[in-house]
């Protein structure tokens, strides 16, 4: 199966979102619930895609915890160097570029983690490319906008935008190059270190960026809006690998896995 398809589109969906930014400037209530949807959508494919995958490949518990520390420390390293930059940037007020570095850097990370998931199958590969290309639409739109903010011609909106875009794609082609004939372990490793940097850009960019003073009940109908977008596409799209068929000779979903899925997005939802 090509996977250029699906990384064409979600890069396509990052420059799209860097012209759109020359164009429009998304109010706060538009841009919240924009990213409350991509933060359902996000949080499905770990829980409903990512994490059965996972566990499907049989890997010691040990190495699966150990990927997911992993993932967990470099996105705290990649926050606390954001932060610096940032803080400098203010001092000198020039160009986002603090931001743009996270993006970047959000970014590449994002690639290798669906480069990930097409070399353990197509259903986790298909499934994070839908995921992170709406994820990386709404990013490179923020970007454009704080460039457009501080006074950025378009050209150089777009430029920085699109560069941030195509790291997705070399990301993924590192990531598919590096794991090619990899282990089952290994993959579940990178895809364990993958779902913490995924949950570390619902929590600390997608939600928490979008908190409002004033609750809205169309935010939070967003999230599991999104959420079910990906719960349907798993559930009744293609037939991609043996978590789908062992849900058939089972009989759908097992309850306790719904229940526990919908109750995280509901504390994610309650937090500060």
């Amino acid at each position: 199966m090509s996977v250029v398809p699906y990384l064409a589109g979600a890069v396509t969906a990052g420059v799209a979102g860097g012209v759109l930014a020359t164009l429009w400037a998304p109010g706060r209530w538009v841009t919240s619930y924009i990213q409350h949807f991509a933060a359902g959508v996000v949080i499905a494919a770990v829980a409903l895609k990512v994490a059965p995958d996972i566990e499907h490949t049989g890997a010691p518990p040990l190495l699966v915890m150990g990927g997911f520390a992993l993932g967990g420390v470099v996105m705290i390293g990649v926050k606390w160097l954001t932060m610096r930059i940032e803080a400098r940037q203010q001092r000198t007020r020039g160009k986002p570029w603090g931001l743009t570095a996270a993006a970047a850097i959000d970014t590449a990370i994002d690639g290798v983690i669906i480069g990930a998931g097409f070399a353990l199958g197509q259903g986790v590969g298909v499934i994070l490319s839908l995921a992170l290309g709406l994820e990386l639409l709404f990013l490179t739109l923020s970007v454009g906008s704080s460039f457009r903010q501080e006074k950025g011609s378009r050209g150089t909106t777009v430029a920085v935008t699109s560069g941030i875009s195509l790291l997705l794609m070399a990301g993924a082609a590192g990531g598919m190059a590096l794991l090619r004939g990899a282990s089952e372990s290994t993959l579940a490793v990178m895809l364990s270190f993958g779902a913490a940097a995924l949950l570390y850009l619902v929590t600390e960019e997608l939600l928490i960026e979008t908190r409002l003073p004033e609750e809205t009940l169309i935010s939070t109908a967003m999230f599991f809006l999104g959420f079910l977008a990906i719960f349907a596409l798993v559930s009744l799209g293609p037939d991609w690998g043996p978590d789908r068929q062992k849900r058939k000779r089972a009989g759908g979903w097992p309850q306790t896995k719904i229940t526990v899925t919908w109750e995280a997005g509901l504390l994610l939802m309650r937090a500060p």
